[in-house]
C-alpha cells in the first residue's frame, strides 16, 4: 500500500458527501411505492450512492431498492461493509438547516453527519482507493448501503435473504474501539381511547429518539393558575399559555438516543407528570408511572447484566387525537431476561393496550474472532488506544448478519449528537476515519485465514 493523503482526498470529495448529506432522507409513508420502499427521500439518498458508484466503474448489485451492494473482486468468500443512508427526522433545536451539509469552524454539519452518511461515505471512498491502487485480495468486498436501518432492518433482512450472509461484516455505526455485541432492542406500540384532561397531546420525534419536546391542550382552562404552580414546583421547563382561548402547555427536554438516556430527557414525560398530577387524570398517570424511569422500575423491569449492562426503557412517541391514544415505546434488554417476560411487564402495568412489533435479541461476537483480532489491531495502530471492546445497547446492522461487529465511528459518547439537534462531525475527525477504514476494510478482505 502506497503512501496516500487522506486529506486532500477526503476533501476533494467533500462537496460529493455535501450533496448527499442534503437529501432528506427520512422514510415517508406517503411516497412509498413499490420502486421506493421507504419513501421518496431515502430512495433519492440510495439512487445518489448507485449513480455515484456507477460513475466510478464498480460492480453494483441490485435489492430491489432496500439496498444496494457496491463490490469488486467477485469470489467464493466475502465481507461485507455495511451502513444506512436513513436519518431519523430533524426534530427540533437546530441552529442550522438541518440538511444544509454545510462547513463551518472546522465542523461538517447536518442529520446524518454521525449516523451515518459520513460513515457511508468514508468506506465508499475506502475502497474507491483500494479499486484504484489495484491491492491483492483474499476475498470478495461489499459495501452494502441500506436504506431502513433507524426503523425495521426491513431492508437488510431483505439483502440477506437475496445475498445469503458474508463471512464476516462491520457497521460503521457505533463506538471504538468495537462494539462486539448489543442489547435486545424492543418496539411496543401503544394503543387505546382516551377521555381524559386533554384536546389533544403530541409529543416526540421517533421511538428511538428521547422526546425533546411535547404539548398539549388542556380541557379545563380554568386551572391554569394550578399548572402554573405545580410545573415552578416541578422545575420543569414547560411554559403554560393562553391560545384563541385554550389552554396550552409546551414542555421541552433533551434529544438523546434512547439506547443513551442519561444523555438526554424526557419532554413526554415532565407534561405527563403535570397534566396528571394537577388533573388527576389516570391513563397519562400510568403512562407517567411506567416510563419516567428510563431504566424500568415503573414496569418492574429495574434489571442489569454484568457483561451487557442496564435494561432502557423510553416513551419515544405520544399522541392523543379526537379520544385516540397512540405511543411507541423503545426497549433495550440485557441477557438474562426475554422479550416476551419485558413485554408482559408492559402489559401488566400501562393503562392501554400493547403491542409489541420489532424484537431483535441479544447478539454477541467472541474477542479471539480472527476478524475482530484484526479490527482492533487497526484501531490501536491508528490511534494508540489499547480500551477493550465493549457491549452497546445501541441497533445495528449487526442484528442481521450475526457475526458482525460495529465499528466505530465514536470514540467520546458524551459529545455524540446523533438523533440530537445541531448533529456534526469535525473535518479532521472525518479525515482520520478514513484512514482507519481504508486500512481496516483492505486488512480484513486480505486476512488469508478468516
Amino acid at each position: 500500500m502506497g503512501k496516500l493523503n487522506f486529506e486532500k482526498i477526503f476533501m476533494d470529495s467533500l462537496g460529493e458527501l455535501q450533496e448527499l448529506l442534503q437529501i432528506p432522507s427520512v422514510f415517508d409513508e406517503k411516497t412509498v411505492s413499490e420502486q421506493m420502499p421507504y419513501g421518496e427521500g431515502v430512495w433519492r439518498a440510495l439512487d445518489y450512492m448507485r449513480r455515484m458508484a456507477f460513475q466510478d466503474g464498480f460492480e453494483i448489485l441490485e435489492y430491489d431498492n432496500h439496498a444496494i451492494a457496491v463490490r469488486i473482486e467477485p469470489k467464493e468468500t466475502r465481507v461485507d461493509v455495511v451502513s444506512h443512508l436513513d436519518v431519523v427526522e430533524p426534530g427540533e433545536g437546530w441552529e442550522w438547516e438541518p440538511f444544509c451539509g454545510a462547513v463551518e469552524d472546522g465542523y461538517l454539519i447536518g442529520r446524518g453527519t454521525e449516523d451515518m452518511k459520513v460513515c457511508a461515505w468514508l468506506t465508499y471512498l475506502a475502497l474507491r482507493m483500494i479499486k484504484e491502487q489495484n491491492l491483492p485480495l483474499a476475498r470478495e468486498i461489499r459495501l452494502v448501503f441500506g436504506c431502513d436501518e433507524e426503523r425495521t432492518m426491513a431492508d437488510m433482512f431483505h439483502y440477506v435473504d437475496k445475498a445469503g450472509k458474508p463471512e464476516f461484516a462491520f457497521t460503521p455505526d457505533g463506538c471504538f474501539p468495537m462494539s462486539i455485541g448489543e442489547k435486545g432492542a424492543l418496539m411496543w406500540r401503544l394503543t387505546g381511547s382516551y377521555q381524559g384532561a386533554c384536546k389533544w397531546f403530541r409529543g416526540g420525534v421517533q421511538c428511538n429518539v428521547i422526546p425533546p419536546a411535547a404539548s398539549a391542550c388542556i380541557l379545563d382552562a380554568s386551572l391554569e393558575e394550578e399548572f402554573r404552580a405545580y410545573i415552578a414546583g416541578k422545575g420543569y421547563d414547560i411554559s403554560c399559555a393562553m391560545e384563541n382561548g385554550e389552554l396550552i402547555l409546551e414542555s421541552r427536554g433533551q434529544a438523546a438516543h434512547a439506547s443513551m438516556p442519561h444523555l438526554g430527557h424526557s419532554a413526554v414525560t415532565d407534561l405527563l407528570d403535570v397534566i396528571a398530577g394537577v388533573t388527576g387524570d389516570a391513563m397519562l398517570g400510568s403512562l407517567y408511572r411506567c416510563f419516567a424511569d428510563p431504566y424500568g422500575s415503573g414496569i418492574g423491569l429495574k434489571t442489569k447484566d454484568d457483561s451487557m449492562g442496564d435494561f432502557t426503557v423510553s416513551l419515544g412517541v405520544l399522541r392523543i387525537e379526537e379520544g385516540h391514544l397512540y405511543g411507541e415505546v423503545d426497549g433495550r434488554y440485557p441477557y438474562g431476561i426475554t422479550s416476551g417476560e419485558a413485554t408482559e411487564h408492559v402489559e401488566k402495568e400501562c393503562a392501554a393496550e400493547v403491542f409489541l412489533d420489532y424484537d431483535a435479541a441479544p447478539n454477541l461476537c467472541g474477542k479471539d474472532d480472527p476478524f475482530v483480532r484484526e479490527l482492533l489491531a487497526v484501531y490501536r495502530e491508528k490511534t494508540g488506544d489499547f480500551s477493550e471492546p465493549a457491549i452497546s445497547s445501541g441497533v445495528s446492522y449487526s442484528k442481521v448478519f450475526g457475526h458482525c461487529v460495529a465499528f466505530g465511528p465514536v470514540d467520546k459518547p458524551e459529545e455524540y449528537l446523533a438523533h440530537q439537534a445541531n448533529e456534526k462531525i469535525s473535518l479532521d475527525r472525518c479525515v482520520k476515519l478514513l484512514e482507519i477504514y481504508y486500512d481496516a476494510i483492505y486488512r480484513i478482505a486480505a486476512l488469508e485465514n478468516g
